[in-house]
Parts: structure tokens; sequence; C-alpha cells
């Protein structure tokens, strides 16, 4: 066995005989890499997972991976593995394994306990957008007129019932589960245990509690932990019953995703199709090199009407590639800032005016530095400060275009509903190409013939 394969299994075995702290993660990821070199390794490692570990690992296993496992192992086994994860991330992966394979998503979803199968159930309602698609019904509350003694033992039933659940904050609600407020368990040890919960919040003055309803648009969820910096939320019906809790490391995957995939978006790629099949993945960019195509042959017919002026002069073949570059550079820095502040919800389309001044600023005294030393170079090149003084303006106006177009590309779409991500850089690499082109050419051939 070559010595990366048996690393591989090593780290699987260290990290399911706890060695050191479990990371599904690593573990998926060691396990896909088997998968890749011998299907055998892979079902062996992975039959030493039990429970919550592995569902854990099946949750993160990429969708070859998962439907190759879900094959082999049995659905008693994974219908375990489901009940011993927390209700969102066992409602994410029923719905995983429903992808691959629905008939055997329903069998398993049967073969759960029925509370947890309700709970299950109660969350597949909600889309990925909405909070409650992200909600935990594992939580810990107390009512308001409980005294510490009697949390201590709620408390204590809570981790026997729930050891791998994180509690984080102690939720007070009323005799009609309306959430009342909360308390950080470092607090509770500052009284005694006669003490009523009551009476601790009203000591502590207290602030209403912050909470969302599941229906809320999970964007805004993140938004809220970012800005309050919090690492528990309460889930709230309409009538202000505490239904859940939202956590941190849910928030932190989504953050995590959703910047991988708008940096994958950028480059025309999607998450899902690169987790498929070969064909998956490559009919996918397959399609946007064809995007792509179409573009950079709507610039070549741009470059072929001015196909005599370059004949006449070599050196502006030489030059094209340098138009070209420095004005896609430029598109991409407004870009890549105007899809960070629609992202953070830091601009509106609405703002567009301060917006392209403040860019038109910033790419004019960019292009007009840029130039000064472009022409020097060309001049040096060449000798000749025609040329020189062409290269110059077209770099100035060029970047003056990317500028713009960079941070209006992307406003428009959003604009009409489209992700910025997305479809903005085949328009910026167009327009730049375009018109970076036409204006190099369309100078050399007015001032040099």
């Amino acid at each position: 066995m070559k010595p990366k394969i048996q690393s591989h299994i090593d780290v699987i075995h260290g990290q399911i005989e706890g060695g050191e702290v479990f990371n599904p993660l690593k573990v998926a990821n060691k396990l896909t890499k088997l998968h890749k070199y011998d299907v055998g390794l892979f079902f062996a490692s992975l039959s030493k997972l039990e429970g919550n570990l592995l569902g854990e690992v099946l949750l993160r296993l990429p969708t070859d991976s998962l439907a190759l496992a879900l094959g082999r192992v049995t659905p008693h086994k994974i219908a375990a593995a489901v009940q011993a994860l927390e209700s969102d991330d066992a409602t994410d992966l029923i719905q995983r394994i429903a992808t691959v394979n629905e008939a055997l998503g329903q069998k398993i979803l049967m073969l759960v306990h029925p509370n947890d199968r309700s709970r299950i159930e109660e969350l597949s309602k909600y889309s990925a957008d909405q909070a409650g698609a992200y909600m935990e019904h594992e939580y810990l509350a107390a009512y308001d007129d409980d005294t510490v003694a009697s949390v201590k033992e709620l408390i204590r039933q809570f981790r026997a019932n729930e050891p791998g659940t994180p509690i984080i904050k102690l939720f007070i609600i009323d005799h009609e589960s309306k959430l009342i407020g909360t308390i950080h368990f470092s607090d509770l040890i500052l009284f005694d245990d006669a003490d009523k919960l009551s009476e601790i919040l009203e000591k502590l003055a207290y602030k209403p509690p912050i909470s969302v309803r599941p229906s809320a648009p999970i964007k805004e969820i993140v938004r809220l932990f970012e800005e309050y910096d919090l690492n528990v939320v309460a889930v709230v019906n309409k009538a202000g019953k505490l239904i859940g809790r939202i956590v941190y490391d849910d928030i932190y995957d989504i953050i995590r995703k959703t910047e991988a995939e708008r940096a994958l978006a950028l480059a025309g790629v999607k998450q899902e199709a690169e987790e498929g099949t070969l064909f998956d993945a490559a009919k996918q960019r397959l399609t946007w090199l064809i995007v792509n195509l179409g573009a950079i042959l709507c610039a070549s017919f741009v470059v072929d009407q001015f196909s005599e002026t370059i004949a006449a002069y070599i050196a502006l073949a030489a030059l094209l590639p340098v138009i070209a570059a420095l004005g896609g550079n430029a598109g991409i820095q407004a870009l890549t800032v105007t899809i960070r502040k629609l992202a953070l919800d830091e601009v509106e389309f609405d703002d567009v005016s301060g917006i392209l001044k403040r860019e038109f600023l910033i790419v004019a005294f960019n292009g007009l530095a840029v130039a000064a030393v472009a022409s020097l170079v060309v001049f040096v090149w060449f000798g000749d400060w025609r040329l020189s003084a062409i290269v110059s303006a077209a770099l100035v106006f060029n970047l003056l275009v990317a500028g713009t177009a960079g941070t209006l590309i992307p406003l428009g779409l959003t604009k009409m509903g489209v992700d910025p991500a997305i479809a903005s850089s085949v328009f910026l690499t167009t327009t730049t190409d375009i018109f970076g082109f036409f204006i190099f050419l369309f100078l050399a051939q007015s001032f040099l013939a």
C-alpha cells in the first residue's frame, strides 16, 4: 500500500479512536480520497463510524461518495446516525439522502423515532434561504418562576440526554412558552439556589431578548449575528412562543459556503457540479466557456475592423494585450468591491451616483499614473512619441470605462434580481475588451495614418 494512502487511513482511525478532536470534514476528505483509490478501503474505514460521527461525515461527503456509501451502509445504521444528530443537521442529512435516492430517504425517515421524525418533517417545510431550515429543537429553557437549583437539575438532565449539544444560553419562558429573556450561565453562579429567574432578570436589568421568526430570510440572520456578535438566537412563532434556536456554527457554515460559492461563481463554476460527476463538472464549465467564446469573438470582430491599420503598424498588435489586460484588471477591482458591498448591504442601486463618482476619481488617478509609465515604456521601446501618446490616451479612457462598468454591471444585475457574482465577469470582460480595442485602434487609425 502506498504510504500516502496509509496516512489517510491512519488519520481516519486516529479521529475515530478519539486521539484528537473529531473533525468530520477532515474524515470526509480522507474517505473521498480512499474512494478514488480503493473502494474496499473506503468501506472498511466508513464501517468504523457509528452514531453522530457517521452522520456528521455523511453530511460532508461529496455526492458521488455519499451515493456509494448509501449503497452499502444499512438503513437502520443510517437512521441511528440521523437520530444522534441535532435536529437541523438530521434534516440536512435526510434531505441529502433523498436527493441521491428519494425512496431510501423516505425509508430512513420512517425508521427514525417518531419524535425525531416530526421535528425533521417540520424543519423540512422551510427552504434553504429561511431561518427555520437552520433551527435546532435542542435547547435548554426554564420557566421564569424556576429557581437556580431547579435550573441546575435541568442542566444535568439536558446534558444526559444531549451530551454533544452545546447549551450556550438559558432561555427563560412563561407558562405559555412565550420567550421572556435569556441568561448566560456564567451569570447564574452569582446567585443563590433559592433565587428565582424572574428576580435574576430584574437584578441584571436585562434587555428584551433578540429573537427571529422561522420564515425570516437567513441572510438577515447572518447579518444579525455579525452585527451583534451573537452566538445563539431564539426562534419564536407568531405568538412569541419559543420553538427553537439558531447557533453560531450553522451561521459560520453559511458564511463559508456563501463565500466559496461566490468565488466559484466569478469563475463561472457551480459547487454542485464540481461535487458531482466528471460529466456534470465538464458540462457546466463548457457552458460558461461557450459564453466566453461569444464574448471574445465580439472583441475579435472589433479588432478585425482595423486589420489594415494593424498590418501597417505591427507594434499595435504587440500593445493590444496591454490595453485589454489593464482594463480588465481595473474592472475586476471595481467589480469585486461593488459585489462585496452588495453582499454586505452597504450599497443599493439608489446610491449609484455617489459610487460612480468615487470610482471615477479612483480610476482617473490610477489611469493617469499607469498611462504615464506606459507611455514612457512605449516611447523607449518603439521610439515613436505618437504611439506613446495613443497608448496613454487609450489606457486612461479604457480604465474609466472599466471602472464604470465594474460598478454599474453588478448594481444593474442586482436591480434585475440576478446574482451579480454569476454573470458580472463575462459582461465586464466583453465591455472592457470591446471598448479598449476600439478606442486604441481608432486613435491609432486617426493619428498614425
